[in-house]
C-alpha cells in the first residue's frame, strides 16, 4: 500500500524545522510535504499556497495544522472534501481573537500592539512569542533553549511585512461557521498550559463539528506539544491517520 500524504502546516512566524522532533518517525510511515509562510505578499496566499500544494499531490491526503496552519486546514475543509481524508490540528483555534460570544483567544487589541512592537523590534517581539509557547514546567526542562537553538540553526527567517500579514490574517480569520459542515475525521491535540491558544479553542471546535473529533490533552505542555512531547504525539499521529487510512 502507498504511503499516505501528510503536508504539514507551521503556525505564525515558524518554518518547517520548529517540526524537528516529528519529522524523522513520521517521514518513515508517510509522504511529508511542509507549507512555509515566508514572503507572504497578501492574505489570499495563505490559502493559495495549501491550495498549489494539495493539487500538486497524486491521491487523498491528510493536513496537520498547527496553530495559525489549524485555522487554514478548517478554512479549506468544504472545498477539498473529497481529497482530504483527516485533520491533525495542534494547539488549533477556529478564531484567534476573542469577539461576539466567543472568549477563548486573544483580546484584538493584544494583537494590534504586537503588530507595532514586530515594526519597532522584530527579534524581541518573535523572542517573546517562542517563549510564551512553551510552559514553566517545559522551560525548566530546557526546551525553550533547545527551541532557540534550533531557530538560530535551521531557520530562514522571514522579513516584518509577511510577518504582519500573518497576524492579519490571526485578526481576520473566522471559521466558526463552517465548523457544522465539517464531517471529515478531525483529531485534536492540544496542552493543557497552552498560552497561545487556550484549550477551550480545541473543545469549542469539537463541541461544534458536524462530524466527530477526537481531543487529545497533553499534560503539563504548552503550545508546541509535538516539540516538547514528541513520542506521544506521533503514537496519537500514527494510530489516527492508520485508521482512516486503511478504514478508507
Amino acid at each position: 500500500m502507498k504511503q499516505p500524504n501528510l503536508v504539514m502546516l507551521p503556525g505564525w512566524g515558524m518554518e518547517k524545522d520548529a517540526f524537528q522532533p516529528l519529522i524523522k518517525p513520521l517521514s518513515e510511515v508517510f509522504h511529508l510535504s511542509f507549507i512555509e509562510w515566508r514572503d507572504m505578499k497578501t492574505l489570499n496566499d495563505f490559502e493559495e499556497r495549501v491550495i498549489d500544494t494539495i493539487a500538486s499531490i497524486d491521491g487523498p491526503v491528510f493536513l496537520l495544522g498547527w496553530s495559525l496552519g489549524s485555522l487554514l486546514s478548517l478554512e479549506l475543509v468544504s472545498s477539498y472534501r473529497e481529497k482530504i481524508k483527516g485533520f491533525i490540528l495542534i494547539g488549533a483555534t477556529s478564531r484567534f481573537t476573542t469577539g461576539d460570544n466567543y472568549s477563548f483567544g486573544w483580546d484584538p487589541r493584544m494583537v494590534e500592539r504586537m503588530k507595532k512592537q514586530l515594526q519597532r523590534n522584530k527579534e524581541k517581539t518573535l523572542t517573546s512569542f517562542y517563549e510564551a509557547m512553551f510552559s514553566e514546567a517545559e522551560k525548566e526542562e530546557g526546551f525553550y533553549h533547545q527551541f532557540i537553538t534550533t531557530i538560530q540553526s535551521e531557520f530562514h527567517g522571514d522579513d516584518v511585512f509577511s510577518l504582519l500579514i500573518g497576524l492579519d490574517y490571526l485578526l481576520q480569520k473566522d471559521v466558526r461557521v463552517k465548523l457544522d459542515q465539517i464531517e471529515t475525521p478531525i483529531l485534536l491535540i492540544h496542552g493543557r498550559e497552552d498560552k497561545i491558544c487556550p484549550l477551550e479553542a480545541s473543545s469549542f471546535i469539537k463541541e461544534n463539528l458536524g462530524g466527530k473529533a477526537e481531543v487529545h490533552i497533553i499534560e503539563g505542555a504548552g503550545h508546541i506539544p509535538f516539540f516538547t512531547k514528541p513520542q506521544e504525539c506521533v503514537q496519537l499521529i500514527k494510530t489516527f491517520i492508520q485508521k482512516e487510512y486503511i478504514h478508507d
